[in-house]
């Protein structure tokens, strides 16, 4: 593998529940339906900050963006990254291969929440949502990243936590991981290799790099690392 990209939202960062209140709080301040923060969550796959809002049942603009930003910004400064991904990120930049994420959010949303938790600066590229045309799990904004990366699909690994992330992996061709310490509900058992916990992701990269060269070889540990990464199923 010559790059990892990440999914931000319950992958690098803890922020399913901070982020899905908000908007479940601006939908209701706005007079909208009393949508549940796992109803918010279940439409993410929608796109960025003005379609998730159209729960509202109208279109959305400026006004309704800065409530929900009203709501979220101030949950922001308190948001980190899950335990063992500055690690991990560490690791990876370390073992030569290059850092990126592909994110649903807003560039305003990512940018402010990656430069909270103090990780912005790791990453060589980021992509939003608002900077691709069709939302996952269509492969555009993760095949944006590599262009950017300059690096191929099929050398890269997509991390992330839920169904629609691990389609948009398939989609791009590159190999989808998914980051099983988000415990997002929804994922099909057996169809991606998962990795428990943050460092497993290094096993999982591990063993296409020592494999046949065609990225075939089954996921294992590298030697002397933490315990393998399991396959569901």
């Amino acid at each position: 593998m010559r790059a990892v990209v990440f999914d931000m939202d319950g992958t690098v960062l803890d922020s399913v529940p901070t982020v899905s209140r908000a908007y479940a709080d601006a939908i209701r301040s706005l007079g909208g339906p009393p949508v549940s923060p796992d109803e918010v969550v279940a439409g993410w796959h929608v796109g960025h900050t003005e379609l998730v809002l159209a729960f509202l049942g109208r279109a959305c603009g400026p006004a309704e963006v800065e409530r929900f930003h009203a709501h979220l910004d101030p949950a922001v400064a308190e948001l980190r990254p899950f335990p063992g991904i500055p690690a991990l990120l560490d690791e990876v930049a370390d073992a030569g291969m290059r850092l990126g994420v592909f994110t649903a959010a807003t560039r305003r949303v990512a940018s402010s929440m990656l430069a909270a938790a103090g990780i912005d600066a790791r990453f060589d590229v980021v992509i939003a949502g608002d900077d691709i045309d069709r939302p996952k799990p269509a492969p555009d904004g993760l095949l944006l990243a590599l262009q950017q990366l300059g690096v191929p699909a099929e050398a890269t690994a997509y991390v992330d936590d839920a169904e629609v992330d691990l389609a948009c992996a398939s989609a791009a061709g590159s190999l989808g991981v998914h980051a099983g310490w988000g415990a997002r509900a929804g994922v099909r058992a057996g169809a991606h290799p998962v990795a428990v916990r943050p460092y497993d992701v290094l096993g999982l990269l591990e063993a296409p790099r020592r494999g046949t060269g065609d990225g075939t070889a089954p996921p294992r540990a590298a030697p002397g690392r933490c315990p393998a990464a399991r396959q569901t199923g």
